[in-house]
């Protein structure tokens, strides 16, 4: 159930842009085990006068998600993102910066409002 937020300056085109976020989605689903359909992801473009990030970074991607997971498992989300988005030929590893947002499960109203810790997720948090 995380929420994945991928922020770049203008200037991909919609083809390229499609591709980076079900890079980005795929590889999360994949390192966090999570069900196949379990995508909460959007991508923010800003001019460039409104973005600045330290070089050699050019995409910062935020993921907001339950507390729980490993070092190991955080470690593989990482790697699985970057070489997804290299090899594909889309952002080159050392672009590209991460960081993640770790929430307690009661701190997310789901399903109708109900607090993520009442109820069954359909996956493990502690990976």
């Amino acid at each position: 159930m995380p929420t994945v937020k991928i922020e770049l300056v203008i200037g991909r085109d919609k083809n390229t842009l499609i591709k980076i976020k079900k890079l980005v989605m795929d590889s999360v689903v994949e390192s966090l085990q999570l069900p196949a359909n379990d995508r909460n992801i959007r991508i923010i473009e800003y001019p460039a006068y409104l973005f600045q990030m330290r070089p050699p970074y050019e995409v910062l991607i935020e993921i907001s998600m339950f507390l729980g997971r490993t070092k190991d498992t955080k470690k593989k989300l990482y790697q699985t993102i970057v070489n997804s988005l290299e090899k594909n030929g889309l952002i080159e590893k050392e672009k590209v910066l991460i960081t993640l947002n770790e929430q307690p499960l009661e701190n997310w109203g789901i399903r109708g409002g109900i607090s993520a810790d009442e109820i069954d997720l359909g996956f493990n948090v502690k990976i």
